[in-house]
């Protein structure tokens, strides 16, 4: 009877030896992780892009196996020197020197800490992305819910020098050198880099405006001494109910004395795009100078 349940139509064999129930859609990397824990042998460690998805960094499109819907994330996965690197189906192996990192337990899965994780991205990941993720990292969630975010600056620091002389260390360098607290987004992280190489000054981050009825709400990128702020329109907010807040929350930073630049991902870099579009910077550039920037 049980080697009829194994075989039939509604499990699938995520690794060999185990199965996973069968979903519409293709699983998600902490599905996979949870799936090939139930065979990972102590030694192994879950890391890099695999291990910074876990932690929640935001990535872009992870390298993917298989065919259509049915391509499944490769989950990076690490031994200490001398031991073989993993060669399982669905698994991209590394080896690294176990000195270098920390393993930690989150959710029940063993992983390489997250600045750790972040350092091992540099290979891969370009200049805006590495940002991003570093942002992710400094900030977390903490202005929502003040909940303390995965690393120090410090931490990233130590992570860093920890990696000298590895592919990546300098581009790794000139990204936390870049990285911000206070992002809670990669497209804010790339609106704020964009405008920068714009030639705009650096906006704030998820500023708090105190409105008149003693509420207050956060613009994604401010810049508070000329009361003109960017907010970035993600496809989330296409339903009706998201609508409907977010022109109230415009009408109220306008009666707050405020002007707000709309952006959407037409506007900024990332995911293929080289660079912002220089209309976005321009209308940012405008509403500043509208409000008395000299530049």
């Amino acid at each position: 009877m049980r080697w009829r349940r194994l075989r039939a139509p509604d499990l699938e064999r995520a690794f060999h030896g185990v199965r996973r129930q069968v979903t519409e859609s293709a699983p998600s990397v902490r599905e996979l992780a949870d799936a090939y824990a139930k065979r990972m042998p102590r030694r192994q460690v879950f890391s890099h892009a695999t291990a910074a998805a876990l932690w929640g960094v935001p990535l872009p499109p992870l390298e993917r196996w298989g065919e259509g819907r049915a391509a499944r994330p490769l989950l990076d996965v690490s031994v200490p020197r001398g031991s073989a690197r993993p060669a399982a189906r669905g698994i991209r192996g590394h080896v690294i020197d176990l000195d270098r990192v920390a393993v930690m337990e989150l959710n029940g899965l063993r992983v390489v800490d997250a600045a750790s994780a972040w350092v091992q991205l540099g290979a891969n990941l370009g200049f805006e992305d590495l940002v991003a993720a570093a942002d992710f990292l400094l900030t977390g969630t903490e202005p929502y819910d003040r909940c303390p975010p995965w690393c120090t600056r410090a931490d990233l620091e130590d992570a860093v020098a920890r990696h000298t002389g590895r592919r990546g260390a300098a581009r790794l360098r000139l990204a936390l050198a870049a990285a911000r607290y206070g992002s809670l987004s990669r497209r804010e992280t790339f609106a704020r880099l964009d405008l920068v190489a714009a030639g705009l000054p650096e906006p704030a981050l998820n500023h708090r405006v105190a409105l008149a009825d003693g509420t207050e709400r956060m613009i994604d990128l401010a810049y508070p001494e000329y009361r003109v702020g960017i907010e970035y329109q993600s496809d989330l907010h296409r339903s009706p109910a998201a609508w409907r807040r977010d022109i109230r929350r415009l009408e109220m930073l306008a009666d707050a004395g405020w002007t707000i630049v709309q952006a959407t991902a037409d506007d900024v870099s990332g995911d293929g795009r080289l660079r912002g579009s220089t209309a976005f910077a321009e209308r940012v550039r405008a509403r500043l100078r509208s409000r008395g920037w000299p530049g």
